[in-house]
């Protein structure tokens, strides 16, 4: 038996109990961050990229990106980044809202994030809507690619560059 403080006595089948369930219980967490699914981290991807852009962290946007960007307009993650630069650079503050997410990934192992978006932005004296409008919001399609382990943006779809500016 082992003894612990004021005299409570526990037996070593116990204590050994106690303990392979606890280390049990540790590797179910463990396992559980561990094992996170493609579509969540996908979620993370987005949401950070959100984050990033209403702080205006041009480094946390652009972790996001793929070097291998390339969209429908012609752009390519310099030019991502450049842009970005010139939104953070007119606007004093920028807030986005999400809404009804939906992921999907292919057989040729592209992740594509579908969503309900609207950005606002303020400018000096000025507010207004930089993505959607006050009565709708506007569809974008994100297609990502796994980089380096991660998952990063290979292609934006349903925002023109030029609509960015108030």
């Amino acid at each position: 038996m082992v003894e612990r403080k004021k005299g409570m006595k526990i037996s070593r089948k116990r204590a050994t109990n106690v303990v392979i369930l606890l280390a049990a219980v540790g590797c179910f967490f463990l396992l559980k961050h561990i094992l996170v699914t493609d579509e969540a981290r996908i979620k993370r991807v987005i949401y950070d990229g959100k984050a990033a852009i209403e702080k205006k962290d041009i480094e946390g946007v652009m972790e996001q990106v793929s070097r291998s960007y390339q969209d429908d307009y012609g752009l390519n993650k310099v030019a991502i980044m450049a842009l970005f630069q010139r939104v953070f650079h007119q606007f004093d503050d920028i807030n986005i809202r999400i809404e009804e997410m939906q992921i999907t990934i292919s057989e040729n192992k592209q992740g594509r994030a579908t969503l309900l978006t609207w950005a606002t932005a303020r400018m000096q004296d000025k507010t207004g809507y930089i993505v959607g409008s006050s009565e709708r919001p506007c569809q974008v399609t994100f297609t990502l690619i796994k980089e380096r382990g991660k998952w990063r943006v290979l292609k934006t779809e349903g925002i023109a560059p030029e609509e960015i500016f108030l």
